[in-house]
């Protein structure tokens, strides 16, 4: 009688720790495809933030071209002075748009 519970026991155990092994693995599976999920979508948003920069910087050079084409060939430091009032202003124009809210 004693080995038979012995056995029945053990038998017992061993489904429980079958079940939880298999409960590990679903969620071990689960994690696993979350994290690849977080990863491909990390890349699809380093590509677009990669291709905007390249999108951004053939602008800015399109824009600078402008400028110097506007300029009549100014020098670069001609072109930095200016940059430096349109700066300037751009700061200005946005101290005296500001709002306090009591």
């Amino acid at each position: 009688i004693e080995e038979h519970s012995r056995l029945v026991a053990e038998e017992d155990k061993r489904r429980r720790n079958t079940a939880a092994s298999a409960r590990f693995r679903v969620k071990k599976k689960q994690r696993e495809q979350q994290l690849e999920k977080t990863a491909k979508e990390m890349t699809d948003k380093v590509n677009s933030l990669e291709s905007r920069i390249a999108q951004l910087e053939m602008e800015n050079k399109w824009l600078k071209g402008l400028i110097t084409e506007k300029n009549d060939g100014k020098t670069g430091g001609d072109i930095a002075e200016l940059y430096k009032k349109f700066v300037g202003a751009d700061k200005d124009d946005r101290n005296t748009g500001e709002r306090t809210d009591g």
